[in-house]
């Protein structure tokens, strides 16, 4: 059992998290890849990854695995504790993981049983082996996690608009007694299902709820109570990521026109504005313009990344191509 122990400051900063983690996705796939009885909507999910987990990926794979077992802990810093939006900015976090860190994280992960000799390189802060790490889990998430990230960001959505819409109306205490795989809730005592027990003191740090759709069952945290508090707990499990992509709502196009619906359906995935343009079958100066005009309605958001701009779904734009409204 995990007991979250809850001060009055507490309850006042708990939030929900504005964005998936693809690093979080990342370890949860991970575990969800090597389990013997998988939960129905992962079947068709890992039948198709098995068919391109080959060569440098397979080496990858059991690389993480190692790490990252079907059960069990994992080391906290594969999950920075600042959340992330993107891989990049998960590798980069994990390039700068102190190596105090490295060593403290490893050894607990480890704890009952013998780590490989790479292992203690890693944890000695080998810096050849931190890059491998990195290359190892920018493969494995284009394998596992990169050709579903849209439907990721689609549950994401559902969820995170139906869960603000419960704290609106129902308050915090509604809303932590309701999530997936909760015991008990009385105001100050948070438990859950977990595979040891643990209590952890928020002590006015608040806590950060993750939906996630590669968690199921019991939520998870950090390993290291000191880290910044997070729950991640399953997603809404009425959506599978067996699903092909998304259709336009039908109230969409005429609200925005085709080509700006159909370029707001495109960033689900954070695109150039030269892909965005290939997708769109428009030159990259109309596309561009498209964008700008999703971005100042709120929908989009653009930023520099290098020489190129990146363009993206906000929540307010991904709820809106979801048809996630209140009246839902």
């Amino acid at each position: 059992m995990l007991n979250l122990i809850f001060e009055r400051e507490d309850l006042q900063r708990v939030r929900l998290a504005g964005r998936a983690d693809p690093m979080w996705e990342l370890v949860l796939s991970l575990q969800k890849a090597q389990m013997g009885n998988l939960p129905a909507p992962f079947a068709r999910w890992r039948q198709d990854i098995s068919v391109g987990v080959t060569g440098n990926r397979l080496d990858s794979l059991r690389l993480l695995g190692c790490m990252v077992r079907a059960k069990g802990s994992f080391p906290d810093f594969l999950t920075p504790p600042q959340l992330v939006s993107d891989i990049d900015e998960g590798c980069e976090a994990l390039l700068a993981t102190p190596r105090d860190r490295l060593s403290v994280d490893l050894a607990t992960a480890f704890a009952d049983r013998q780590p490989p000799s790479w292992v203690k390189s890693l944890a000695g802060g080998d810096r050849w082996h931190i890059d491998n790490t990195v290359r190892a889990v920018h493969t494995v998430y284009d394998a596992l996690i990169g050709p579903y990230w849209t439907q990721v960001r689609e549950l994401f959505a559902h969820e995170w608009s139906r869960r603000t819409r419960e704290l609106a109306d129902q308050g915090v205490g509604a809303l932590l007694g309701s999530l997936p795989g909760v015991m008990s809730w009385d105001g100050r005592v948070l438990r859950t299902g977990y595979p040891v027990d643990k209590t952890v003191h928020l002590a006015g740090r608040g806590l950060v709820l993750l939906p996630s759709y590669f968690c199921w069952g019991n939520p998870v945290t950090w390993i290291d109570p000191g880290l910044p508090p997070v729950l991640v707990y399953q997603a809404h499990s009425g959506f599978s990521i067996d699903r092909q992509g998304l259709d336009l709502p039908p109230h969409l196009v005429p609200l925005l026109g085709r080509t700006r619906a159909e370029c707001l359906r495109m960033l689900l995935v954070p695109r150039t504005t030269t892909e965005l343009a290939e997708r769109l079958n428009v030159s990259v100066g109309a596309a561009s313009k498209q964008a700008s005009v999703l971005c100042a309605a709120g929908l989009v958001t653009s930023g520099r990344h290098g020489k190129t701009v990146v363009h993206k779904a906000t929540m307010l734009g991904i709820a809106l191509l979801v048809g996630a409204t209140p009246e839902n």
